[in-house]
């Protein structure tokens, strides 16, 4: 899959970033997210990098790290950029744990979030983006994703998507990204494909008896107006929260 030339030059700047701040430090850096599973939507998706370093990082470079990330992600082409950094170890161990070095969100329409640590965060955002580094990630700079990142168990993967769905019941309920990740679970549970939200969409849409409630979300996702029941968004997340449960005890 190759990022449109916008999202590609922004990615070289986010490389040359990561390399002057972490001088002979930087093992890859991958697109990962809707570019890297071509559901890529101009002007409305984000830009979501993983990227690899050889060790432990102190928190005074992360911290100087994390400044020029959110300086250069205002050039952002798209919502914003969300980067996280793992050292090397954790790459390339099926750790079922965030384990990152730096987390940073930030953008033209991102709000600015900096994580220097791991605790204490839902672990399933990480290891879902590190199973979809190893499947399909972009390579920016550094040997292809598949050869830094471990390859994740399809029970590992389940057990994230259930948190995750979870997570989407407890704190987002009716929103576009709770109706589009239920889709790629939903769809994952049934065919093993970890896919983009919107390919879960298409798939999801002609399984659900209320395909409306897709399509809406599709629409927001796409920048066209749109409405969600908060009742019909609860149960779908409530199905697949039960399909994804028999997927992972079976």
């Amino acid at each position: 899959m190759s990022a449109p030339a916008d999202v590609a030059a922004f990615g070289r700047v986010t490389v040359a970033v990561l390399d002057s701040a972490l001088p002979g430090e930087l093992v890859g850096a991958y697109f990962v997210g809707s570019i890297a599973l071509g559901g890529y939507v101009p002007g409305e998706s984000d830009v979501d990098v993983v990227a690899v370093c050889r060790r432990a990082v102190p928190d005074a470079t992360k911290r100087a790290l994390a400044d020029r990330l959110l300086e250069a992600a205002i050039t952002c082409p798209a919502r914003g950029l969300e980067l996280t950094l793992y050292r090397s170890e954790v790459a390339s161990s099926p750790t079922t744990n965030a384990d990152f070095e730096l987390n940073v969100n930030g953008g033209p329409r991102m709000e600015r979030v900096v994580r220097l640590s791991a605790v204490g965060e839902p672990r399933f955002w990480y290891v879902l983006d590190r199973a979809v580094a190893q499947r399909s990630g972009v390579t920016l700079f550094g040997p292809p994703a598949g050869e830094v990142f471990a390859a994740t168990s399809r029970h590992v993967v389940l057990q994230a998507l259930i948190e995750s769905v979870r997570w989407h019941r407890e704190h987002e309920k009716a929103t576009l990204y709770s109706v589009l990740n239920a889709c790629r679970a939903w769809r994952f549970a049934e065919d093993d494909v970890l896919g983009s939200k919107l390919e879960g969409a298409r798939w999801a849409r002609l399984r659900w008896p209320a395909p409306t409630l897709i399509d809406a979300a599709v629409d927001l996702r796409e920048g066209r107006p749109g409405q969600l029941d908060a009742d019909e968004v609860d149960r779908l997340l409530g199905h697949v929260a039960g399909v994804l449960a028999r997927a992972e005890r079976a």
